[in-house]
């Protein structure tokens, strides 16, 4: 079982229209409304790719049944720890002419620790050592910056795979509990070693650094570059294909899922990096995120490159 940790539930909504102009009015626009967070776009595509899947998250007691039956809807399993309030709403608008992307979010809510801690507890609760776990998206407002490192500990100890794609603190700390995988972007990646670093040579160097560290995998995501992988004395360049793209949000999340969906059905490691890579690509070919297609995903992998570093 892929299990995917859900801190920072959303509700997105996506009009799509021709064009839009600021403080026009605008009627019968095209639209889709549904529940989001990085930790369901990973597990959607999971199971896009025919492998099981469960979401577990900190969930607004008012949202509850909305989130736990799409996730139903879509054979995804749900596990929500209630606490008060009401989800937050992301809004985003297509503009089909110009291919504009605008987003705008709502604010964050703050959370005590009290809540972190028993959501560490609820969380322990469906833990197994056969499992992989994907740890994904920055802490909510108020949790420690620790909380990632206390739960990979625990994970650890039950013998567990752990995948964690944070940033800053979250990342840095969380590094030190020695997760399985880690997708660090370059802009993280930079931050988390306090210097520039330029070059796929020079991103390699850095990348072998955190192996150095305890990590089994590294993921440096290139955005729509490709990315480079990493793993025992495998230093890899996976390009995507060439496409255009329609919104690239989520496919950091997309290639996630496709590799611990590789993980699951024991591909060779430059076999999960394209299925990773392609998922990334599929996601960026539709509107909307953690959205593939997988028929398109397969075709993709065969178009994926790779090279050694």
């Amino acid at each position: 079982m892929i299990f995917c940790t859900l801190y920072n539930p959303v509700l997105d909504i996506i009009y799509t229209m021709d064009s839009m102009h600021a403080g026009n009015t605008y009627t019968d626009v095209a639209s889709e409304i549904y529940p989001a967070g990085k930790g369901i776009n990973i597990a959607k595509v999971v199971r896009v790719l025919g492998e099981e899947a469960s979401v577990v998250g900190l969930m607004p007691e008012n949202d509850i049944i909305r989130y736990s039956r799409y996730l139903e809807d879509l054979n995804i399993r749900s596990y929500f720890y209630p606490v008060e309030g009401n989800i937050r709403v992301n809004t985003t608008l297509v503009e089909k002419e110009n291919g504009t992307v605008t987003r705008i979010g709502s604010p964050e809510y703050l959370w005590s620790t009290r809540i972190q801690d028993e959501f560490h507890d609820f969380i322990k609760k469906h833990m197994h050592g056969s499992d992989i776990w994907a740890l994904s998206g920055s802490l909510p407002v108020g949790f420690e910056a620790d909380a990632y490192m206390k739960l990979i500990r625990m994970l650890r100890a039950k013998k567990a795979l752990v995948m964690l794609d944070s940033q800053g603190l979250a990342l840095n700390m969380g590094v030190r509990a020695k997760p399985s995988m880690i997708k660090p972007n370059l802009a993280e990646l930079e931050s988390f070693f306090g210097e520039h670093v330029e070059g796929v040579h020079h991103i390699a160097l850095k990348g072998k650094r955190l192996l150095d560290m305890g990590i089994e995998y590294v993921f440096i995501s290139l955005g729509s570059d490709g990315m480079i992988a990493i793993h025992k004395n495998d230093c890899l360049l996976c390009s995507a294909p060439p496409i255009e793209a329609i919104d690239a949000a989520g496919s950091g999340d997309a290639l996630v899922a496709g590799f611990l969906v590789a993980l699951t059905r024991k591909f060779s490691f430059v076999e999960a990096c394209r299925l990773a890579t392609a998922c990334g690509t599929s996601n960026a070919l539709h509107p909307g995120e953690g959205i593939v297609d997988n028929d398109e995903v397969w075709h993709l992998m065969e178009e994926v490159r790779i090279e050694a570093v």
